[in-house]
């Protein structure tokens, strides 16, 4: 397997300086895709229609293999009962909400994620080196349509994630409901996915060092804004994020991943949307209406998760509203200041960064 490889991130042009010459800021830690993952993704032929068929197939599996299980309990009698027992253990298995999960190695180093990250390849940036003995909550903008920067990004192994934190775990954390599905279930705990329950956050980061959560803060209602070119998101009130992490004493990382709005679009109509927000505030999921290319093959776009710089914060098991709200001041702002100094080299084209 190709290394990766490190390097200053280039500029957007051949007149604009690198945004840490630009700013004064230091330079930050680029992990660049393996060379197997970018000779990989410049083949055509069969191995372009894999890429293809793969990564779509994997943006799905959330619909795909609930799909799959019902089908199966319908059609195939004799694996009923089996099939009833396993869908009750997915909604009691403890890996949910244990603060430990249920990694699994070989899954998340599966041949087939080498032509998923080659459909998106994927690019890591550090403005600064983590401390393998802290334990981080990492607040990941944007949502995104099916979010799918929690599997290609955080999920993966080839995604080079592992080698840019260096010992830290980062547990991508799901919705509940989105955890018990069944076959889905499986496929979620292997990646390293944890509850989005105040249990399971907080035993996991009380767990030691290293163990930290990666939480994509905008949820379902933040994925009715995801559009090319669109950067809203929904953060004005999602605080509770800041309140785990003081609880812990963990510092905050503010992660942008650009491209992960462009991976799909979505159809847009003010009557539309209003009958998406009233299901939405009824289901407590989206129902976005989106295509890609061909259809439903989502778009094919690089994904580059930029992390800022850890934000710390006092250790408090009961922080004042006060001290929530500084510190989510604190947040946004550096967030929009990550999102201002890599636009230009990750995402020269896309809009302003708007927080609602």
């Amino acid at each position: 397997m190709g290394a990766r490889t490190r390097r200053r991130p280039a500029a957007a042009g051949a007149d604009q300086a690198p945004p840490h010459e630009a700013g004064g800021e230091p330079e930050p830690l680029v992990f660049e895709p393996s060379k197997d993952v970018v000779a990989l993704s410049q083949r055509d032929g069969l191995a372009a229609l894999a890429q293809t068929v793969v990564a779509t197939v994997f943006a799905y599996l959330i619909v795909i293999l609930p799909l799959a299980y019902t089908l199966l309990l319908v059609y195939v009698w004799w694996l009923r009962l089996p099939l009833l027992g396993y869908a009750v253990f997915c909604y009691f298995d403890p890996a949910i909400d244990n603060g430990v999960g249920r990694r699994v190695e070989w899954v998340r180093r599966m041949g087939l994620w080498r032509y998923v990250n080659a459909y998106f390849p994927v690019r890591v940036v550090l403005e600064q080196r983590l401390d393998p003995a802290r334990n981080y909550v990492f607040g990941v903008s944007p949502h995104g349509i099916l979010c799918f920067s929690g599997q290609v990004v955080i999920g993966s192994h080839e995604s080079g994630l592992d080698e840019a934190l260096g010992g830290i775990v980062m547990h991508p954390i799901a919705l509940h409901h989105a955890l018990r599905l069944p076959f889905f279930h499986d496929y979620a705990v292997s990646l390293g996915a944890l509850s989005s329950s105040r249990e399971s956050i907080r035993r996991c980061l009380a767990r030691g060092p290293g163990e930290s959560v990666g939480i994509i803060i905008g949820g379902a209602k933040e994925s009715l804004y995801t559009n090319s070119g669109s950067r809203r998101l929904v953060l004005g009130k999602r605080k509770g994020f800041v309140r785990e992490a003081i609880m812990a004493g963990a510092p905050l990382v503010p992660t942008f991943i650009f491209g992960e709005n462009d991976i799909f679009r979505q159809l847009e109509h003010p009557l539309l949307r209003r009958v998406q927000l009233w299901l939405q505030s009824k289901m407590m999921f989206a129902l976005p209406l989106f295509y890609g290319r061909f259809g439903l093959v989502p778009n094919r776009t690089p994904l580059t998760a930029v992390m800022g710089r850890p934000i710390p914060v006092d250790k408090d098991p009961r922080p004042s509203h006060d001290d929530i709200n500084r510190v989510h001041a604190i947040y946004l702002e550096e967030l929009q200041r990550v999102y201002r100094r890599f636009k230009p080299v990750y995402d020269p084209d896309g809009g302003d960064l708007l927080i609602v």
